[in-house]
């Protein structure tokens, strides 16, 4: 069974639960409740989440965390009262804290993320190519298919046979603690933008190098040229262009709300 229908059902479950508890609980169950002296949201640092709250809930405190690990943790604990966070991500952190956490039904906001390049990077319609490539053979749907639907039996993604990276390493900054796009496993970064990463090199004959980094230090280190790109769930905004180009958008996504179970 597909787990993001597991994921649907326990939202399901937990609107229920929260519905019921509404005459005995004075807890948040709507995007109204947040706006309010007092209350405590979470974001991790410089994300469009990050942005949103501050813009959106003036009456709250908004409370930036390194990672959306650390506000997770840090909501199931109770010294926050909700954490804004990207839909998938939400969702796989509401699952993994079922009976603690809730992902609200409510899109704040549609977005798209793109992978950041220096001003005029050549790498840019490089990996635009790559990634219609990728799209046209079916290689995008089946590492979707592994990391974001987790589909029982999908093959996780591995470089062709005979694949070779004559043309060098690319470094990718990145910011692991966003399940399922990077997230530590061992001793490496995987998940689906480490995964398309190693698609695209393999496509244009390069080898991807990692390197883990808090997520605003990613366009600086782009900017400088202190990395080839950076790819970590970034949504794409004019802000952020005024830095750094973007490739074409590669996954549509948007932001909740984490909140917990009264």
């Amino acid at each position: 069974m597909k787990k993001i229908l597991a994921v649907l059902i326990i939202i399901a479950m937990a609107v229920l639960a929260l519905a019921a508890c509404a005459s005995e609980d004075a807890g948040i169950r709507t995007l109204a409740d947040l706006d309010a002296p007092g209350i405590r949201i979470g974001v991790q640092t410089a994300t469009t989440g990050h942005a949103f709250a501050d813009e959106n809930f003036p009456d709250a405190y908004v409370d930036a965390f390194p990672l959306f690990t650390d506000a997770v943790m840090a909501l199931r604990a109770g010294s926050i009262d909700a954490v804004v966070i990207d839909a998938i991500p939400g969702a796989q952190f509401a699952a993994v804290n079922y009976g603690y956490i809730i992902l609200l039904p409510e899109t704040l906001t549609a977005e798209y993320y793109g992978i950041a390049f220096q001003h005029g990077s050549r790498l840019t319609p490089m990996f635009d190519d790559a990634i219609n490539q990728l799209r046209a053979d079916g290689t995008f749907q089946a590492i979707y298919d592994y990391w974001i639907l987790e589909l029982e039996g999908a093959p996780r993604y591995v470089s062709p046979p005979g694949t070779t990276h004559p043309n060098g390493t690319l470094l990718m900054a990145t910011s692991a603690g966003f399940p399922p796009f990077e997230l530590w496993e061992s001793d490496r970064i995987v998940g689906f933008d480490p995964c398309l990463a190693q698609a695209i090199g393999d496509i244009l004959g390069y080898r991807i190098e990692i390197l883990d980094m808090d997520f605003g230090a990613i366009i600086p280190a782009v900017q400088a040229g202190a990395v080839d790109f950076g790819m970590a769930g970034m949504t794409v905004l004019d802000e952020r262009r005024e830095f750094v180009d973007f490739s074409q958008g590669y996954f549509y996504s948007g932001q909740h709300v984490l909140v917990r179970v009264p």
